[in-house]
């Protein structure tokens, strides 16, 4: 049965006894103000028997304990055992000192029925909806946009597993009763819980079942092409094998060299990537995009994409969720991941104007890109030695979308007294147009303005 929060409050709240000592200007202390007002009991009905059981802890204050558990990155152990120690959690919370806090499985519980009900999507448009019309953001919005890591809930596999995996997929999809005598045969030792008995340190057994799993998989896919209900495990079979297996230049299989382009690691969710947040810092599974108004703290725009996904794609979408919500962004802040010229352009043509330091360009050693004048009116180069470039060629970018090249004289390279700074092998200096090339100059003169530094170096809470 829904609980709800008693509309009277109580002498021995947290924010009543012990206000003064919550962290001042705090996303607890805003929550414990407005929280009630944005996040109601009502707002989640739909989801409990209207009069039968024991009255639930009040959604309402589930929903802000999962919010802080966000905001602090904390397990549900630990959120219990600060939703009972922690003046913080307990003010913006609204419960009493003396509340023995919130049990660690209620949290999973909680968020179980959230996700069973479709609760989450409709209560997050709600909850902007009601900021915006009780005036909690300014006229001009400023947003701050990141990027975090979500590991993946499956496990990840080497090929043999991911083969054996999607093989399992696609005889359950189409009924192993249903499969000729023969391919049943050799599909056997790939539908038990465990990998085929052979030894695995030998490296020539090992490619010897890689040779007749892949076998044995074009067979299946071969026998149960025009069946209906199967096409979506088939289709996983296949990108397994096309990723993941390669001809070793005598018709036999081996395993690819080299790791292929949105590669699937997970049999168990397919749609996990490996993810990379920085150069050092790895992940498998996926990333979740978050758009957040600066004062108050509050989320405008949330998004979960692969793990292997550019920061940047998902800053329109984002900025569009804000806006249905009537929430008019005038500004977003992101970090250099959000700070090419596809992103800038992106969230320009939406009204906005993207904030976020331009990656600096790098040529080893020798002189950048940015050491050299270019004038793109009269598509003309001048390099640091004073030399002049007028010969234009056409190109293409590595997204394959035509720009130029402004190629130095291979005469003037070749006797150049600083040419070891500049060119590295035999050919001229040549200079690639960025697509984006009138636009990112201009981003890096604004972002050594102090008003684009204090923004750019806004904290990030994600």
């Amino acid at each position: 049965m829904l609980g709800r929060v008693n509309s009277q409050g109580s002498l021995l709240e947290a924010g009543q006894m012990c206000g003064h000592l919550v962290t001042k200007g705090s996303f607890y202390e805003k929550l414990a103000r407005c929280g009630h007002e944005l996040i109601t009991d009502d707002d989640f009905a739909h989801m409990y028997a209207s009069a039968r059981g024991r009255p639930s802890i009040p959604p309402s204050m589930m929903m802000r304990s999962l919010l802080l558990a966000t905001k602090d990155g904390t397990s549900d152990r630990e959120s219990a055992r600060r939703s009972r120690v922690d003046l913080d959690w307990k003010a913006a919370l609204g419960l009493d000192l003396d509340h023995p806090g919130i049990g660690a499985t209620t949290f999973s519980l909680f968020r179980a029925r959230v996700v069973l009900h479709d609760a989450d999507q409709a209560l997050f448009r709600r909850t902007v909806t009601k900021a915006v019309d009780k005036g909690l953001f300014p006229n001009k919005v400023l947003a701050l946009i990141d990027s975090s890591p979500v590991l993946g809930a499956g496990a990840v596999q080497d090929t043999y597993e991911l083969l054996r995996g999607a093989i399992q997929k696609v005889v359950r999809a189409a009924g192993e009763d249903t499969l000729t005598k023969g391919l049943r045969k050799s599909l056997r030792r790939y539908l038990k819980d465990t990998k085929p008995d052979i030894d695995w340190t030998d490296a020539e057994r090992r490619r010897e079942e890689l040779a007749r799993m892949v076998t044995a998989a074009n067979r299946l896919l071969g026998e149960v092409a025009d069946r209906d209900g199967v096409q979506d495990t088939a289709d996983l079979l296949v990108a397994i094998v096309a990723q993941d297996v390669e001809d070793d230049g005598g018709g036999e299989p081996r395993i690819r060299r080299g790791t292929a382009k949105d590669r699937i690691v997970s049999t168990s969710d397919p749609e996990m990537r490996h993810g990379r947040k920085s150069k050092s810092r790895r992940f498998d599974g996926h990333k979740l995009h978050v758009l957040e108004e600066e004062s108050t703290e509050l989320i405008l725009g949330v998004d979960v994409g692969p793990g292997n996904g550019g920061d940047g794609e998902p800053a329109v979408p984002l900025i569009e969720q804000a806006t249905q919500a009537g929430v008019e962004i005038d500004e977003v802040v992101g970090d250099m991941a959000y700070g090419d010229g596809d992103t800038r352009e992106a969230v320009e043509q939406t009204g906005a104007k993207m904030v976020a330091k331009v990656r600096p360009v790098h040529n080893r050693n020798g002189f950048r890109k940015t050491d050299f004048l270019i004038d793109l009116d009269t598509l003309k180069a001048t390099c640091p030695a004073g030399e002049v470039s007028t010969e234009v060629r056409n190109t293409k970018d590595h997204k394959n979308r035509p720009t130029l090249l402004l190629v130095f004289d291979a005469e003037a390279c070749a006797s150049c007294p600083i040419r070891v700074d500049c060119v590295s092998g035999t050919g001229p200096r040549a200079l690639t147009l960025n697509v984006h090339e009138a636009r990112l100059p201009q981003a890096r003169s604004d972002q050594l303005r102090p008003s684009v530094k204090a923004k750019a170096q806004a904290p990030r809470r994600h």
